[in-house]
């Protein structure tokens, strides 16, 4: 198994958005570990429309190659179109990234190069969280874990302010 630290982005409805892309990769990956939720200014791309952003880990089997062949899938089911050549410097409705990649779940953070997830990782931002909903839960506020329940009736269920924890795991992440 592999640990992922991934960023999330979303300047297309990302309060609806941003919640759709962490329930569909609970009910893919499991149990998630989520950064609080950030609005920045687009970097790198010419537009008005501002961001939501966060962190995520996860633990899978997939290779990084594998891994974000199934990220861009679920950003062309949410409505991105990758085949626009122009795509990168488009509003999007997700982007998900793998940032770094760890067999023992320990994240330096030498793969962040933006700055709003340097702030986030390190816990040096001065951002104010976003408040989200996630199945009538809330989300984004503070470090979260997330997770598919099967037994509780298919639902995702979101324990914010478990610093990031699940058992006995703790990723790398400030909270």
């Amino acid at each position: 198994l592999m640990w992922y630290l991934c960023g999330l982005g979303s300047n297309i409805r990302p309060e609806t958005n941003l919640p759709c892309a962490v329930a569909e990769l609970a009910m893919r990956y499991g149990t998630l570990w989520l950064s609080p939720v950030i609005r920045t200014r687009p970097e790198g791309m010419a537009t008005p429309h501002a961001f939501l952003n966060a962190l995520v880990v996860l633990r899978c089997e997939l290779s990084p190659a594998a891994l974000k062949l199934e990220f861009n899938a679920l950003e062309e089911r949410m409505g991105r179109n990758r085949s626009d050549p122009q795509s990168r410097y488009s509003d999007r409705p997700i982007d998900v990234d793998i940032l770094e990649s760890s067999p023992r779940r320990h994240f330096t953070g030498s793969g962040i190069h933006e700055s709003y997830y340097c702030a986030l990782f390190y816990g040096t931002g001065s951002q104010p969280t976003v408040a989200l909903c996630l199945n009538g839960q809330s989300l984004g506020q503070t470090p979260a874990t997330i997770y598919w329940n099967e037994s509780a009736g298919h639902e995702v269920i979101v324990e914010q302010g478990k610093q990031l924890q699940y058992d006995t795991a703790k990723p790398t992440l400030p909270g």
